[in-house]
């Protein structure tokens, strides 16, 4: 089988010798169609501290059910699907209170097992979904990311009306500002130093976009102010910290990006003073999944956009040290399988 095996950090290796997956009872086979780059992916490659070494990388995708277990109710073959790559135990206080992406003792596809830069995926069923016909293959791999989106909106508690500023328009931040779009936020401010992702960033639902070393005109755009909500889709030390400036009093920033290096923070009176809520959020759970999938049936969001490049599994190891650079154009690369 064809795929992409991490080896070690910056060591990535296009493969054709792997072993095909075997399916337990509960699982599907998929033969995947599209599988996109995350920025998870890069940061391991770079690193090596999200994912384990030994496995083949990928948990952004869609394909077709080619195969069942035994035990499979609700899935067939034929089925085009997605899948949440994450994997709860399912038993403890975290999943019993809704709140798998919380499970202590989760795994995760392309994270801590073979993922879906390959050939052929073997998942849980109860991890599929299924792709209504009106939503593409090249969609479908782009729900996982979404749901991301959706999540940190949801969870942010941001009411309709509210203004927002994201930090950011890499993917995330571009499904970010698309989706409080949808939910009617009244302005939404977009700081990106790339003129080629700021305009992608209008294309999405931006209303004003601001050069990082203009973001004090923020206090201008929000009646001096300053932003209902905060959006950090970056999570290096200057937007976090910037993030405690550009807030309100009584402001909420919602962080989700990730940083996993020590830093100072600057300005911690202000989170005092100003009276500001702060939290983190970290990927999602199946509801997201279905409200993601459902955004999509129901003609809400266009995340088309973002595609900037779809390119074929041998040029994974080039793109990885092009997405590795810290300028580039790309935005959402996916993988046609």
């Amino acid at each position: 089988m064809k795929g992409i095996y991490f080896k070690a950090p910056r060591e990535v290796e296009y493969r054709t010798d792997l072993k095909k997956p075997e399916i337990k009872p509960d699982e599907v086979l998929v033969k995947v169609k599209y599988c996109g780059i995350c920025g998870s992916d890069i940061e391991s490659y770079e690193t090596g501290a999200l994912m384990l070494t030994g496995i083949i990388l990928g948990h952004e995708f869609s394909g077709e059910v080619v195969e069942v277990g035994n035990k499979v109710k609700k899935v067939k073959i034929g089925d085009r699907v997605t899948a949440n790559p994450n994997l709860p135990c399912g038993r403890c206080y975290w999943c019993e209170h809704n709140l798998e992406n919380m499970c202590k003792d989760s795994y995760g596809l392309g994270l801590t097992h073979n993922g879906a830069l390959a050939e052929y995926i073997a998942v849980k069923s109860e991890r599929i979904h299924i792709l209504p016909d009106s939503i593409s293959f090249e969609e479908g791999a782009l729900i996982e990311p979404l749901s991301v989106a959706v999540y940190a909106v949801q969870e942010s508690g941001i009411k309709l009306g509210e203004n927002a500023v994201v930090l950011g328009a890499g993917t995330i931040g571009l499904l970010t500002t698309h989706v409080l779009n949808a939910i009617g936020a009244s302005k939404i401010i977009v700081i990106e130093p790339m003129e080629s992702k700021q305009k992608k960033a209008m294309e999405m639902g931006a209303d004003i976009i601001l050069d990082p070393k203009k973001w004090t005109k923020i206090s201008r755009y929000t009646n001096k102010v300053g932003a209902d909500h905060v959006f950090d889709c970056v999570a290096i030390p200057e937007t976090i910290n910037n993030t405690l400036k550009i807030v309100k009093k009584g402001g909420k920033i919602t962080f989700i990006g990730i940083h996993v290096e020590p830093f100072q923070i600057e300005g911690f009176l202000q989170l005092i003073l100003k009276n500001i809520s702060i939290r983190g959020v970290f990927a999602y759970n199946q509801d997201t999944f279905k409200t993601a999938i459902n955004l999509l049936e129901k003609n809400k969001l266009n995340i088309k956009p973002i595609i900037t490049k779809i390119a074929k599994l041998e040029d994974v190891p080039e793109l990885f040290e092009i997405l590795s650079k810290p300028i580039h154009d790309e935005i959402k690369v996916l993988i046609e399988i």
